[in-house]
């Protein structure tokens, strides 16, 4: 009974049409800006959270860095969401215009809504990203290990040829490359990632690498599932009006009918005098 009359009281979408926008155009290029924008303040935020949840436990890892991966996709979905929405209800004048006669000039039209815009915006604010995680994943080689650094006590020994001979590889330094500056920069953006896995297995980190233009993509691309549900959440708002004015016309005929109720006991009241 319950859920019957939450179903009754519930606002129903309500669907009105719009003029359809272009999923290419400048104003999209612009949004992919913020997108870009977005994405450096998850790579932050993924590099602090990383260095609290590197837990020796596997279990503990997956599902405190999965939280954070959920947390920036559901702020890329939610922003996706809203600007959907505002796209539908700017079409939806836009389409009013037009059918007065009046013209919609491209600028216009590229605000409306159109369902690629988003997945659109957010390739364009992925793609300096993407294109370094690509040039990354060509030359990318699975990682060796590599010597540590010498504890300070050892340096009284060196003096001794045979020890220091001995110890002088620690001492080789390797110049740094490309290929290492594009580790660390992709390794910025997929903190979390890497953090699932674990810094000690290179092989898993070498297919991180391998995968990382596709990882990378994820996050931005609930920018553009957001984005879909535009014209749902807009129908929402039409329904909400609608509901609202059901209620509003149910309050009135009511009062008229407390109102009626009461002149008729009033007339009763009078013809019985």
């Amino acid at each position: 009974m319950q859920k019957n009359a939450k179903k009754k009281n519930a606002a129903e979408p309500v669907y009105k049409p719009y003029l359809t926008g272009r999923a290419m155009s400048g104003l999209a290029a612009r949004r992919g800006v913020r997108v870009l924008g977005l994405m450096l303040i998850f790579a932050v935020v993924g590099v602090i959270a990383s260095g609290v949840f590197s837990f020796n436990n596997l279990v503990l890892r997956m599902v405190f860095n999965g939280m954070v991966l959920a947390f920036c996709a559901g702020v890329m979905y939610t922003e996706g969401s809203r600007q959907g929405e505002n796209d539908v209800a700017f079409a939806e004048i836009a389409l009013n215009r037009q059918n007065e006669g009046k013209a919609v000039p491209d600028k216009d039209r590229d605000i409306c809504y159109h369902r690629m815009k988003g997945f659109v915006t957010a390739l364009i604010g992925a793609a300096p990203f993407v294109l370094i995680a690509l040039a990354y994943a060509l030359v990318a080689v699975k990682q060796r290990y590599t010597l540590g650094a010498l504890p300070s006590w050892v340096s009284a020994y060196e003096s001794q040829e045979e020890i220091a001979q001995g110890l002088a590889y620690y001492h080789e330094s390797a110049a740094i490359t490309l290929p290492d500056i594009l580790r660390v920069a992709v390794r910025l953006l997929l903190f979390p990632y890497m953090n699932m896995l674990g810094n000690g297995n290179y092989d898993k980190l070498y297919l991180l690498d391998k995968l990382s233009p596709l990882l990378t993509l994820i996050v931005p691309l609930f920018y553009g599932v957001g984005y879909l549900r535009g014209p749902y959440l807009r129908a929402l708002v039409h329904g909400n009006i609608r509901l609202a004015r059901r209620r509003q016309n149910r309050s009135a005929r009511k009062a008229r009918e407390a109102r009626a109720q009461k002149a008729r006991k009033k007339t009763e009241q009078k013809e019985l005098i």
